[in-house]
């Protein structure tokens, strides 16, 4: 019985032994591949281009531009001469400035533009028509009567104007996309303005 206990133990310890070493064998094989696997090549980045060949990386030189606001004692428009690094495009010009004039409310003056408002697209047409589309925010956020909705109209016309005198002859105001014919029921928008 003790030999068929030390040969039942040999084999069953041979047995273990020989699983053992399969085991290891296949952990081996498993980790060397999954290792290959997850090795991530990192490449060289390209070369920078130089600015000459890349302009559109490089910001213009600052102008001066006239945004028409309200000074915070009055109820007229007047300039206010900020500076703006304007791309030379005209349409990205023009979008340039009435971005600005959206945003720019500096100490003493009132922007007449509703909070809010953001200028969705704009167009220049062959015939020097822009057309500025605008959020609902500009009509929706009139406060007050034909006073503050001419200073509106009046605010972008004459900041685009003085901006291009001999680019944008008429300007059609957009909101999301549409034609009205009021922002808030006063001043006729349904047509292309001119000053």
């Amino acid at each position: 019985m003790n030999i068929q206990r030390k040969i039942l133990h040999s084999r069953l310890f041979i047995t273990w032994c020989i699983t053992l070493v399969v085991i290891v064998i296949c952990l081996s094989i498993s980790l060397l591949l999954i290792s290959h696997s997850k090795r991530t090549i990192i490449q060289d980045a390209p070369p920078k281009l130089p600015d000459i060949a890349n302009p559109t990386d490089t910001l213009p030189e600052s102008q001066q531009i006239n945004l028409f606001l309200i000074e915070t004692d009055g109820i007229e428009l007047v300039p206010k001469t900020v500076e703006l690094r304007l791309y030379l495009d005209t349409t990205v010009r023009l979008q340039q400035i009435i971005s600005a004039l959206i945003k720019e409310t500096p100490p003493s003056y009132r922007n007449p533009i509703p909070r809010g408002t953001i200028l969705n697209q704009v167009y220049i047409d062959s015939q020097k028509t822009a057309y500025m589309d605008f959020s609902h925010h500009l009509a929706s956020g009139q406060i007050g009567g034909t006073t503050a909705e001419f200073l509106t109209i009046s605010a972008i016309l004459k900041t685009v104007f003085d901006a291009f005198p001999n680019d944008v002859l008429y300007v059609q105001i957009l909101i999301e996309g549409e034609e009205k014919d009021t922002l808030s029921g006063h001043i006729d928008i349904s047509q292309p303005l001119r000053f």
